[in-house]
């Protein structure tokens, strides 16, 4: 089976960072196109819940710093002869957020680490990775 066009899902974890490693070794030999998905949740206050009321400075910052990982994963998908693209997408929930963007586009796999969240985030918000796994319209790789 051949995958063209292939979107990892991004936290910058160790385990997003091997599946992007893998996301590499599976576009390789067929020059697939790789997306880099990577979500601003917005920020939690328990009175209120999420808030994606973000200022222009921050909104600025994460995505400067977004940028500069990106091209860092841009420069180890040339070296390969791959492109790559970034989507950053905004949203409270990382597997809605996800799942919406890969659902309706042409995606013909989805590479995602096992986990990203820990701790009690993990337990009260349920496993982004698992969610997309039983919700997405394509085959879905979990990396461990």
């Amino acid at each position: 089976m051949e995958f063209r066009n292939i979107l990892v899902a991004f936290d910058s974890s160790s385990f997003a960072n091997k599946a992007f490693k893998n996301a590499l070794e599976i576009a390789e030999p067929h020059s697939s196109k790789i997306t880099i998905a990577t979500v601003v949740t917005g920020i939690y206050q328990p009175s209120l819940g999420f808030s994606m009321k973000y200022s222009k400075e921050i909104l600025d910052k994460h995505t400067k710093l977004l940028k500069k990982i990106f091209t860092g994963l841009q420069a180890q998908a040339r070296k390969k002869g791959l492109s790559l693209t970034l989507k950053i997408l905004y949203d409270p929930s990382v597997s809605k957020a996800i799942l919406n963007y890969v659902n309706s586009r042409k995606f013909d796999l989805v590479v995602i680490g096992s986990h990203g969240r820990t701790g009690v985030s993990r337990t009260i918000l349920g496993s982004v990775a698992n969610d997309v796994t039983h919700k997405a319209k394509c085959p879905v790789m979990v990396v461990k």
